[in-house]
């Protein structure tokens, strides 16, 4: 049965909490990187792409160059190998243009590790804080 938590209240839950906040403002991203599988994959409806661990780490890095992003909990729903994370992401660019966005984000994990993140947020308002070639550019 599905049940509403907090990420403490359940590993899997925790596990893609402490990864999230790896990526954010004064987060260890070589930390986050490691809560991460060798065969983990990303997906976000902003690409509608399937990305590798080190495409992703490229994307996270071009991205705090020029947005860095707190982010609060809303609500954690867990069932199984299966955490999912709803909140608010907040930050502002280095030229001063605010992002403020929902998000939900389904990670799946194994053996104490994440597999596999899927992340649906505003793509309009990400597209209005982030240059238009990313994350094509962590592609390369």
């Amino acid at each position: 049965m599905n049940h509403v938590t907090t990420p403490f209240d359940d590993p899997q839950a925790e596990l893609a909490w402490m990864f999230m906040q790896c990526l954010c403002e004064g987060g260890d991203v070589d930390e986050g990187f490691a809560l991460l599988s060798d065969d983990f994959t990303y997906w976000s409806i902003v690409t509608r792409r399937e990305f590798d661990k080190e495409t992703l780490r490229r994307a996270v890095e071009e991205r705090k160059k020029v947005l860095e992003v707190t982010i609060e909990l809303i609500r954690c729903v867990n069932e199984g190998e299966t955490a999912v994370i709803e909140g608010q992401v907040d930050g502002t660019t280095a030229d001063g243009v605010r992002y403020n966005s929902p998000f939900a984000c389904i990670f799946e994990t194994r053996d104490g590790l994440i597999v596999s993140w899927r992340e649906y947020t505003d793509t309009q308002a990400l597209a209005e804080v982030l240059p238009a070639a990313w994350p094509t550019q962590a592609q390369r």
